[in-house]
């Protein structure tokens, strides 16, 4: 049994003044990556955020995401990620999901059950750097091409997987497979990939004081322990812990840094 990678969420808390700060840290301690969420309600926007972090450390690797093509379009955020691996040298990764319902409607934008599966042929194509035209539900491109040289190394694509059709399309076209934690991992994982080599990565939600910080939050650190554990034991490759603040950062970087 391989050992699980430990990455961390960068917290939709952290005031835009700490992002650099934290990140180090996450570095420091030997933090496999660190991810950025694409999110309404963090006090930053996620792409810039990931740029600060690409700029102000060397080795920790970068995923951007969970992000959305609906309030990113393919085709900026295929020129967004070459540009951003371009700048890490190699370190970025994405993970792309259909999005939080409420937010969308709030904002006017209608889903599209195509639009995710749509939105990875897309970045593959661009990111290749291919001319591409594309005809689907969702989105419609004539021979477009980005005005960049296509990134040496490939952007690895997760697709978050909550209910079983997420699962289904990740298994059939990602390169990786973004879930939150739940006691059906494994057999999530044996059923749904069935053997397939897709790195599975998992979040758990972190906070010592703030018990609605996430859904299913866990409060404890010797709980967290047993379910990076119970995640290493089901032949998880990657466990993201989503701290809540620099408290719960501190506890994390202590009890599973280098």
């Amino acid at each position: 049994m391989s050992k699980i990678k430990i990455s961390a969420e960068l917290s939709h808390l952290c005031p835009l003044a700490d992002i650099v700060r934290q990140a180090r840290v996450l570095e420091d301690k030997g933090f496999y990556r660190v991810w950025v969420p694409d999110t309404m309600v963090s006090p930053w926007e996620a792409w810039l955020a990931a740029s600060l972090i690409i700029q102000n450390t060397s080795k920790l690797r970068i995923g951007l995401g969970v992000t959305n093509p609906y309030t990113r379009h393919p085709v900026v955020m295929a020129q967004m990620a070459c540009t951003l691996q371009a700048l890490s040298q190699g370190r970025l990764a994405l993970s792309i999901g259909k999005g939080i319902a409420r937010f969308l409607e709030k904002a006017g934008i209608g889903q599209n059950e195509k639009a995710v599966e749509e939105c990875v042929t897309i970045l593959r194509s661009l990111t290749n750097g291919e001319r591409f035209s594309f005809e689907g539900q969702a989105f419609r491109l004539d021979a477009v091409r980005l005005r960049m040289d296509p990134s040496e190394k490939k952007i690895p694509i997760y697709l978050a997987a909550i209910g079983p059709s997420g699962w289904e399309t990740a298994a059939r076209v990602a390169d990786g497979v973004a879930t939150i934690w739940s006691k059906n991992i494994k057999e999530s994982r044996q059923r749904y990939l069935n053997g397939k080599p897709l790195p599975l990565a998992v979040l758990v939600p972190f906070s010592q004081s703030q018990p609605d910080f996430f859904p299913n939050t866990v409060q404890s650190g010797e709980i967290l322990a047993e379910q990076v554990a119970e995640l290493e034991e089901a032949g998880v490759d990657e466990t993201i812990i989503a701290y809540g603040d620099r408290k719960d950062l501190k506890f994390i970087t202590s009890k599973f840094g280098q």
